[in-house]
């Protein structure tokens, strides 16, 4: 598949779960509060920036090469 077909997918992608948040939004703040499904977003955020520090690669001041020998599994 190639850069436009991805393109289109992930477009369809953020579509659908902004039609999803704007169906559940409120149904859910009425249930949980206001503040509540904020902090579930807040935790949400947390997780994913922990998951960027701990498995992203760092690939400033790196070559082409050196990041793909950090990233291939040891042979």
């Amino acid at each position: 598949m190639n850069s436009a077909g991805l393109d289109k997918i992930g477009l369809l992608l953020v579509q659908i779960s902004n039609f999803m948040i704007g169906l559940f939004f409120l149904n859910v703040v009425k249930r949980f509060g206001v503040s509540s499904v904020y902090l579930g977003f807040s935790a949400v955020c947390v997780a994913a920036v922990l998951y960027i520090a701990n498995n992203v690669v760092e690939t400033k001041g790196r070559s082409l090469e050196e990041i793909e020998r950090e990233l291939s599994p040891a042979v």
